[in-house]
């Protein structure tokens, strides 16, 4: 099937590259920060594992192309899939109006991307009065099939689905979109098909779904601490209830991203313009805010409210490992704290040294160094901010060798309080550990 994929950022990489895989003739048009050159070279905007790879093999075989003709992504596709961010709205407005201006046949415009609710039935309301201004006579249809894949696992999110969300009225076009996901729906059928509203409605209700859970966890976790209670007992007493499950059952230091609190600020804001109320949910994300703190606030109290001169090592940048993205990342909330109180930082992540530096406002404040170890020179606390896999199993002689103060606040849990103990460490996690 000939396809053509509007936007070049992380879902329209993977989109693009795992249809070619599967046999399709794509074209790849870049609308964001993606140049066409760039992208012909295998020089991508997001670092996702297996994607540089996936790419450069699919323009290998003669699958995928990239093209910055919007008109010649018209002319190629049967199918022409819209992947791009949310803010992106402007942009795929543009491409609509392209679209009506110089099809010349019947049209299928597959929405992937998190849009406001009511987006796929105007695009297509859009494109038929275009139509009929042109006296095109030509079946037009708009199908709302919103992502699900998540940064660090995109492309197996997308290749191994939990559920393949189409919103459409069209039958015809329901079966021709069907026939393109065909690959990754062969195990079990996944295909969810519902009306366009509903269908977008569901991105949006799952992300906040997901986000309460991951705020009610923290604020269990916060309050365990008072009455002595290990967390992580709890999460397993938790987890093991069928109804409920382990996913997204960590307590940590907030969520970050740059679409997770995007969707569910989305979607207040939409509840909000028609007059509803959005208490619950403008409550997980103003827990989420202060969340991201929690380890600041634990090193404040432990050092009894003086952080000043004091050199706080810090592991990990990015919101998630295996992703160079900080953008939204408690490491950005976390780190200002520190430096406003004028601590000293030192930095180290294996992926988002770059990214870091591109949203930090004031780069000289913080030194970012290349190693974990190096880090730790000097260092009076170790806070730990993402997961990577580097980091959970540290050396820990080492690391008393290099620290001036052994303490470590852990805002993922990753480790063992009674093991971090045994190696002299004082230990501050989210729920577990020491309380202060």
């Amino acid at each position: 099937m000939k396809v053509s994929v509007y936007g070049c950022e992380l879902s329209g990489l993977v989109t693009a590259g795992a249809l070619a895989q599967t046999g399709n003739e794509i074209v790849a048009l870049p609308i964001g920060i993606a140049k066409v050159e760039d992208l012909r070279q295998g020089i991508l905007p997001r670092n996702e594992p297996g994607l540089e790879a996936l790419v450069t093999l699919q323009m290998q075989e003669g699958r995928l192309h990239f093209e910055d003709d919007w008109k010649a992504g018209v002319a190629h596709g049967e199918v022409l899939i819209l992947s791009m961010p949310s803010w992106r709205l402007e942009r795929a407005e543009e491409i609509i109006k392209v679209i009506g201006e110089c099809a010349k046949g019947d049209v299928l415009v597959v929405n992937q991307s998190s849009f406001p609710i009511g987006t796929a039935d105007r695009f297509e309301a859009q494109l038929k009065l275009a139509f009929a201004e042109r006296g095109l006579v030509a079946n037009v249809s708009v199908v709302a099939m919103p992502e699900f894949i998540s940064e660090g696992s995109a492309i197996n999110d997308f290749v191994k689905p939990d559920r393949i969300v189409l919103g459409s009225h069209d039958l015809k076009a329901i079966k021709l979109v069907k026939d393109l996901m065909r690959p990754y729906n062969r195990v079990t059928d996944q295909v969810k098909v519902m009306s366009t509203r509903a269908a977008e409605y569901t991105k949006y209700a799952v992300n906040a779904l997901l986000a309460t859970r991951i705020s009610l966890v923290n604020e269990l976790a916060n309050n365990a601490e008072h009455f002595d209670i290990d967390m992580e007992e709890v999460r397993q007493g938790l987890g093991s209830d069928h109804r409920i499950g382990f996913n997204y059952l960590y307590p940590g230091c907030g969520f970050g991203g740059p679409s997770f609190a995007a969707d569910v600020k989305n979607l207040v804001g939409t509840l909000q313009s028609k007059g509803y109320d959005a208490d619950l949910l403008k409550a997980v994300l103003s827990n989420n805010e202060s969340q991201k703190e929690v380890l600041f606030r634990k090193a404040w109290r432990f050092f009894n409210t003086d952080l000043k001169n004091k050199t706080i090592a810090v592991w990990g940048l990015s919101f998630k490992p295996n992703t160079s993205t900080v953008e939204n990342a408690p490491s950005i909330n976390t780190i200002r704290a520190f430096v406003e109180q004028g601590a000293e930082v030192r930095a180290y992540d294996p992926q988002a040294m770059n990214d870091f530096s591109e949203h930090w406002t004031n780069p000289h404040s913080i030194n970012m160094v290349g190693d974990m170890y190096e880090a730790l020179e000097g260092a009076d606390a170790l806070v730990i901010l993402t997961e990577w896999k580097a980091f959970w199993n540290p050396d820990f002689k080492r690391m008393k060798k290099q620290m001036d103060n052994l303490v470590i606040f852990d805002g993922r849990n990753i480790y063992d309080p009674d093991v971090v103990m045994e190696q002299g460490f004082r230990y501050f996690g989210v729920g577990r550990g020491e309380v202060i």
